[in-house]
């Protein structure tokens, strides 16, 4: 019984490890881009910032070129087409990201 409680005691903790560090806040850096304003060249994307197009969903464009859908767009409303540093959380499963906080426009 005892070992019984003791296994359940460390399953759980290492569950809970587990979503905890699935949650946690990273800072990155990369482009607000509009999807529509996104281009593929060898596999790497960028963000064209002369871009004008509004139709598409607001995306990160990470500097190594991986793309992902911003969750919460309303933050990032007026930065289209800008790098940005960012505080956010990654939604794995719905391969998506929530942007905590704009840190820093850079140039």
């Amino acid at each position: 019984m005892k070992r019984s409680a003791v296994l359940f005691t460390i399953v759980l903790t290492s569950l809970v490890l587990l979503y905890a560090q699935d949650t946690q806040t990273v800072e990155m850096t990369g482009w607000i881009c509009n999807s529509a304003c996104v281009t593929q060249a060898a596999g790497h994307a960028t963000c064209d910032a002369n871009c004008t197009d509004k139709s598409g969903d607001a995306v990160f464009v990470e500097d190594g070129g991986k793309v992902t859908k911003i969750s919460n767009p309303d933050i990032v409303k007026g930065h289209m087409g800008t790098k940005m540093k960012v505080k956010c959380k990654m939604d794995r499963d719905k391969q998506a990201m929530e942007i905590q906080e704009l840190l820093q426009a850079i140039r």
